[in-house]
Formats: structure tokens, C-alpha cells, sequence
């Protein structure tokens, strides 16, 4: 299903990361979460995509690889110019308990 997404890129420390802006509820599956950043990908061109969400002080929190994460830690993501982005993200066979009606 095409799903949008807002999302910026930010160059720090001479590593370049796509951040992905996701609702809160992404973060309570990592299954998914992880899906989603596989499907974002190919739109990035295989950069690294982190996700990212903000809680209700506004505060951002983050899902990806950790050592992507302590550098956007100190990145102030407020200053980021975000675009709306559409990607291509399958999450039908997300739940292994889900079964097949024949």
C-alpha cells in the first residue's frame, strides 16, 4: 500500500541519515517498525533510514541502528526542512499469528 511519509536528511559527523516521521504506535511493533525502514530503502537510495516520532512534549525519540541514533541525539531535528515523501510499505504478513482462511 503507498503510505506518505514526512522526512528529511541530515549530514552529521560526514554520515548522511534519512529520518522518517512515524506515528507513535510504529514504535510498539519493531517487527513492523523494522518493515517499514526495509521499505523505505529503495526510496532513499539505500541510505540509512531511522524513524523517528515525537512525544507529547515534543521531544523526538528514535528507531533504527543505535549508532545512527546517538548522532541525531545531538542534531537539533526541529531545524530540519521535511518533505512528504510516498513509499511503497507491506505490513500484511506483519503478524505471524494471523491465519489463512481456505
Amino acid at each position: 500500500m503507498n503510505t506518505k511519509f514526512e522526512s528529511t536528511v541530515v549530514t552529521e559527523q560526514g554520515i548522511t541519515i534519512a529520518v522518517v516521521s512515524v506515528q507513535p504506535t510504529v514504535f510498539q511493533n519493531s517487527f513492523n517498525a523494522a518493515m517499514i525502514i526495509k521499505g523505505l530503502l529503495p526510496v532513499f537510495k539505500g541510505m540509512p533510514v531511522v524513524l523517528m516520532t515525537l512525544d507529547p512534549q515534543g521531544v523526538p525519540a528514535y528507531y533504527g541502528r543505535s549508532d545512527l541514533i546517538l548522532i541525531l541525539e545531538n542534531f537539533n531535528i526541529k531545524e530540519a526542512t521535511w518533505n512528504q515523501i510516498t513509499a511503497e510499505i507491506d505490513l500484511t504478513n506483519s503478524c505471524p499469528m494471523k491465519e489463512t482462511e481456505e
